[in-house]
């Protein structure tokens, strides 16, 4: 019998239980708070691989597509905050191209989203008004900057490999490919591919079907996301 197991702890045990059980109980109130504003906003919301999106873009959107470091991260998100307090907040300081809001199973949010504006002068002051924003009392939100990992390296493809039919294999397959340059040279084993996508998203999308072994290019992959810059490149184990 471990020490949890004894008589005298059972209560702990349960209360343990019953805390769990209690944070992943939504609150129905601010569920129907969120479904009335959206309703009167007439608001769209999307649900798509374990987030909950506005925008990307958003029905009226006059300009350009926004480029890198026009992103926020948003943490320290009460669970039971939703688009209907978030989205005021942030589009107060301009308006949102996308907002991302992370969602568990249980209907809560994860703690944490991103918003994406037009530049990213609107962003700074983003981070510097809404850093630190009391959401709700005894919640202060962090704002900053989004790290977007925008890159795949996918390496010991075939030494004869071309660019261009890589490049066209790519856009086949995934979404948000934008080009490819490839390296040879030093320690890299065949060839290695560098492919920029549009965004953080549409990479991660493509690294978890490359992880997960749905596609098969050519050669066995090993794959990862790295910086903008190439610093950070896997070449091959």
């Amino acid at each position: 019998m471990t020490d949890r197991e004894a008589p005298g702890n059972t209560a702990v045990v349960e209360l343990e239980v019953m805390e769990a059980q209690k944070s992943q109980v939504l609150n129905l109130e601010r569920v129907r708070a969120l479904d009335t504003w959206l309703k009167i906003t007439n608001t769209k919301l999307t649900q798509v691989n374990g987030q909950r999106k506005y925008g990307g873009p958003p029905e009226v959107w006059d300009g350009p597509i926004p480029g890198a470091h026009c992103e926020v991260f948003i943490s320290q998100i009460p669970r039971d905050a939703y688009e209907d307090l978030l989205i005021p907040v942030f589009s107060s300081v301009g308006p949102l191209w996308e907002f991302r809001l992370m969602m568990n199973f249980s209907g809560q949010n994860r703690g944490f989203a991103y918003a994406k504006y037009s530049s990213s002068s609107v962003a700074a002051e983003a981070i510097r008004l809404l850093h630190g924003h009391i959401l709700e009392p005894g919640s202060h939100i962090s704002v900053r900057h989004s790290i977007e990992k925008r890159h795949l390296c996918i390496g010991e493809l075939p030494a004869a490999t071309k660019q261009e039919d890589l490049l066209k294999i790519l856009r086949m397959l995934a979404e948000g490919v934008e080009r490819v340059s490839l390296k040879a040279g030093p320690g890299i084993e065949g060839m290695c591919a560098i492919v920029a996508f549009s965004s953080h998203h549409t990479a991660s999308m493509a690294k978890k079907m490359l992880e997960e072994g749905e596609l098969v290019l050519m050669a066995r992959l090993i794959v990862l996301l790295c910086d903008t810059s190439g610093q950070n490149v896997c070449y091959c184990e």
